[in-house]
């Protein structure tokens, strides 16, 4: 027991004095000699552990590390020899990693060769989606339109920000974000896009229970939590159930032709690469016809 100890104790003694060492011509051939621990024919050294500890650390921290990767790369070496010798259906997941590599690779390449050639949808054609299929398109929640303030208890503009806030236009917006918010810690100016309510809410200390309900009745709200008050004005809102506004709309609709785009682009690039390799001999289709993924209709008389 002695024995092994003084053994660990100089091998991780002289991986600390590489990783402090000025990385001399000597200490690296000294590196390259040091050998931790074989596998079969994997070999494991001193210098190749060296490597994946960062520079900097502690010597204790250095050591610690060492030993847990030299642990590391015998555990996983060990146990797959066991596991390759007493898993029965080891040739199954060998065909299964094949398979998901394969699988990688294909979509990598057919991914590459989508985003290549374009990923813009012209404005039109998501408006004549939108006018084509907009009752399927219905909010789940609210969406607000409005200015979301978060300023002290003792800021001295919190009763200019209260007036400001409840007669919301754009000449107290411009006081507001020139005079109201020095010592604001959140500003959150809505007034112009669709937002989903759950993202306003979520940024309030307050329990809304029902959204719906709240946003209708409540043009301005007022709250106030661990020594901050909460400021919401509300100057539009649609329902749930309510249609999608088309600006609202249109991020969803881009989204869908997009992944059709590609789903199309996919097939057809299939299709013509299918098409070259029957050409060239190396695809030969038997009964089945894999650009049509249909099998051949043959007309047999007697």
């Amino acid at each position: 027991m002695c024995s092994f100890r003084y053994i660990l104790m100089a091998i991780l003694s002289v991986a600390l004095m590489q990783l402090t060492s000025c990385g001399s011509k000597e200490a690296d051939a000294q590196q390259d000699d040091e050998v931790l621990v074989s596998v079969g024919d994997s070999v494991l050294t001193v210098s190749a552990v060296v490597r994946q500890i960062p520079r900097g650390l502690d010597p204790a921290d250095s050591a610690a590390m060492f030993r847990r990767i030299t642990d590391a790369w015998v555990m996983d070496l060990v146990l797959i020899d066991v596991a390759e010798k007493n898993i029965p259906d080891l040739d199954k997941i060998e065909r299964m990693v094949e398979a998901y590599r394969n699988d990688l690779i294909v979509n990598r390449y057919l991914s590459t060769m989508a985003e290549q050639a374009g990923s813009d949808v012209p404005e039109s054609r998501v408006k004549e989606y939108y006018e084509a299929n907009r009752q399927e398109f219905v909010l789940t929640q609210p969406l607000v339109k409005g200015v979301l303030v978060k300023v002290s208890e003792t800021d001295e503009s919190l009763d200019n920000l209260r007036m400001w806030m409840t007669d919301l236009n754009d000449a107290t917006v411009d006081k507001i974000e020139k005079t109201g918010l020095r010592q604001a810690s959140a500003y959150r100016y809505f007034r112009d896009e669709w937002t989903e309510w759950s993202a306003v809410a979520e940024q309030i200390p307050y329990r809304f229970f029902d959204a719906d309900a709240f946003v209708r009745s409540s043009r301005n709200f007022e709250t106030t939590a661990e020594g901050s008050v909460y400021l919401l004005h509300i100057s539009e809102y649609l329902l749930s159930g309510t249609e999608m506004p088309y600006e609202y709309a249109r991020v969803k609709i881009k989204e869908i032709l997009r992944a059709s785009d590609i789903s199309a682009f996919r097939r057809k690039l299939t299709e013509e690469i299918y098409g070259d390799k029957i050409r060239q001999g190396i695809l030969k289709p038997g009964i089945y016809d894999p650009v049509k993924r249909e099998i051949k209709t043959t007309n047999k008389h007697n």
